[in-house]
């Protein structure tokens, strides 16, 4: 893993943010440098680092990274790594703006999260119970999927000898074997690609494959067949609810193939958990979570690709342990948790929500469509 100079002027810019207690940092030619805390996105005043050229950010990066890595930084379009600087670690990502050179990066905490801390609902602890099966942790860009995959395999890590493999572009978190033992692997340096890891990891004995992103059709294949194998599966997704993760699934399946994933997702599904950070009263962000499980009703209407129904089913399932993001949003607003002005621009059903806050609950769960411009 690389690992760069504090004393240099990036190192010089990092620990600048991480005293701002950043949790992502951006550079790009021509434009002031950016901060992002608590979910808020702040500028970096010019008296504390001044605008940079191109040619002062490609400099920057030659200071402080090796020379194979400035060339892959330079000759590629897009590229991501992992790297340290001081006691922080931190994922990047390098690209080009208008001809020109821009980098985003992330701090990733050191101490391995657990459910507990996250604020997570308490039913979240079972979902990886199943000897068997496919777990997705998705959510938008930033909204703690990663986070949240990490503290189930943390969780694991304390409770169950197993072995586990992960497999991530580029790896976050890095596990020190309680009970499990683990296997981390990451794309470009020590595989070649996502889906070529995970037919390899289903002949090295794990119980547990983490798969850190489904993109395409071949890792999305290789995702259910290993699930199919007898392995429990965690992966995570971009989406924004549980129907949309199955849609996307399906998406990345040629027409002659939608089917037959719609018929493996059925069999194989475990659960999904969509998250959402929401601003709380604190001052701090806190995740609101969708869960579907799998029952005789989410398998059927899955197989059946009727995906309007999910949202109906985990509505009238809360007893098994599921639930929608306005679920959740009612409990963050009644604990005082959230404000309603809060609840009110992020629930999908606004008017919905306000007839069960004031006891007016329909008899036919998720009768009312969403609000159009949700």
């Amino acid at each position: 893993m690389e690992r760069i100079n504090p004393a240099c002027q990036l190192g010089k810019l990092l620990e600048w943010c991480r005293n701002e207690s950043a949790t992502d940092i951006h550079g790009h030619a021509e434009h002031a440098f950016t901060f992002r805390r608590d979910g808020r996105l702040t500028r970096i005043p010019a008296e504390s680092f001044p605008v940079p050229s191109d040619h002062d950010l490609v400099t920057r990066l030659r200071e402080a990274f090796s020379r194979a890595v400035c060339e892959r930084i330079e000759h590629e379009a897009e590229m991501d790594l992992s790297f340290l600087c001081g006691q922080l670690r931190y994922r990047a990502n390098f690209s080009k703006q208008q001809g020109t050179q821009s980098f985003s990066f992330r701090v990733v905490s050191q101490s391995i999260p657990n459910l507990a801390n996250l604020q997570l609902p308490p039913s979240l602890a079972n979902l990886i119970s199943e000897p068997r099966g496919l777990v997705l942790v998705t959510g938008a860009s930033g909204q703690g999927k990663s986070t949240t995959a990490c503290a189930f395999l943390q969780q694991l890590n304390t409770t169950r000898d197993l072995r586990i493999v992960t497999i991530e572009d580029p790896i976050e978190y890095v596990f020190v074997g309680d009970r499990c033992e683990f296997e981390q692997r990451e794309v470009g340096v020590d595989t070649a690609t996502f889906a070529g890891a995970i037919r390899n990891a289903v002949r090295q004995d794990p119980e547990i494959i983490f798969i850190g992103e489904i993109r395409d059709h071949d890792t999305a294949q290789a995702t259910l067949q290993a699930a199919e194998t007898g392995h429990l599966v965690l992966a995570t997704l971009h989406a924004d609810s549980a129907a949309q993760t199955l849609d996307r699934i399906r998406e990345l399946h040629p027409a002659a193939e939608k089917s037959n994933a719609s018929t493996l997702l059925a069999r194989c599904l475990n659960a999904i958990t969509c998250q959402r950070l929401l601003p709380g009263t604190d001052g701090r962000r806190l995740p609101c979570v969708e869960i579907l499980r799998r029952n005789a009703a989410t398998q059927d209407a899955i197989a059946r690709n009727d995906l309007q129904l999910l949202t109906r089913i985990i509505e009238a399932c809360t007893q098994e342990g599921m639930q929608t993001f306005d679920q959740h949003l009612i409990q963050l607003l009644r604990s005082q948790q959230v404000t309603e002005d809060t609840a009110r621009h992020y629930a999908n059903n606004w008017n919905r929500l306000e007839m069960e806050l004031h006891g007016f609950v329909s008899s036919q769960p998720g009768i009312l469509k969403p609000d159009p411009d949700r």
